[in-house]
């Protein structure tokens, strides 16, 4: 296709899409009647996007069940969601390596024991794997390209597994958390192991979303694709503030607020931060080779 014809079709493409499809406002009323005294269970609250999902998720009455590998944070975190008027009957942790996918089972098991049933799974638990493949050597390890792929994809398949049944009782609904960089290739700052494996987790779950369609199941997914968001781990590493222009990162509040709405509206995907996800998917479809020269996946992510 001719180059400047690929451009064209880019940005008309985009403006549309950006434009023309907005997401549907969802009042603070309709999250209420949507999240009160429902079972939410969230991997990956110890980090992120997760800790403020656990608060915004409480102050809508959710019941909460916490997942993560550190038993500081979730203590943490646990405290902080009590102290914004959640009882304690309505919130319980659970310290969980999701590089044990054989066991992952227990985590629902321990829901359901907990709560009675479960509402929404919110699948949030990643692991991270910074810097470029072939210049570091310990990602190229077996080892560790086992544990990746086992806590970036196939935990998210077994936890999903063992949720759906319970999902299904409730009409319930899944989030899988995952990344820009599993519908483009990226690499760099997001290395090409984490890209794969979150292709992986966006190819699992696109296409159980349509196997749930086709057997009429009364559970949906969103699958979240996440671009630069700036959290609270972040604000750490980068103490003169956020490195990235304004309109290509976006807050942990309003991510996670994305989140929360999608439990009401039930996108098949959600895109946050919307402009920048549109352009690097548009650009990537029409003119990847306009990535190649302008290394947009090296400066943007």
């Amino acid at each position: 296709m001719n180059f400047k014809l690929s451009i064209i079709l880019a940005i008309i493409t985009t403006i549309p899409l950006y434009l023309l499809i907005p997401s549907p406002h969802v009042s603070d009323e309709q999250l209420t009647a949507h999240l009160h005294n429902k079972v939410v269970l969230l991997s990956g609250a110890d980090n992120g996007i997760g800790e403020e999902l656990a608060y915004q998720l409480a102050g809508y009455g959710a019941k909460l069940v916490l997942v993560g590998e550190s038993s500081e944070k979730l203590s943490r975190i646990r405290e902080g969601v009590i102290s914004r008027g959640t009882p304690e009957i309505d919130i319980f942790a659970i310290l969980f390596d999701f590089t044990d996918v054989n066991i992952t089972e227990e985590v629902v098991k321990q829901t359901v024991k907990k709560f009675g049933g479960l509402d929404y799974l919110v699948s949030n638990h990643d692991a991270t794997t910074p810097g470029p493949f072939l210049s570091l050597s310990y990602l190229q390890n077996p080892d560790f390209l086992e544990q990746v792929f086992k806590e970036n994809l196939f935990s998210h398949i077994q936890l999903a597994l063992h949720a759906l049944p319970y999902l299904e009782k409730q009409n319930g609904h899944m989030f899988v958390t995952s990344s820009l960089c599993g519908e483009i290739p990226l690499y760099g700052t997001t290395s090409t192991l984490h890209s794969s494996s979150k292709h992986g987790l966006n190819g699992f779950f696109y296409s159980l979303q349509q196997e749930l369609i086709a057997r009429q199941s009364p559970v949906s997914i969103t699958v979240g694709a996440f671009g630069f968001v700036w959290t609270r781990e972040l604000s750490y590493i980068y103490a003169e503030g956020n490195p990235k222009l304004g309109w290509l990162s976006g807050s942990e509040e309003d991510a996670a607020r994305g989140v929360l709405e999608a439990y009401v509206t039930r996108p098949l995907t959600m895109t946050f931060p919307t402009l920048p996800g549109i352009v690097h998917r548009m650009i990537s479809y029409f003119t990847p080779q306009l990535l190649k020269i302008l290394r947009v996946t090296q400066d943007s992510f």
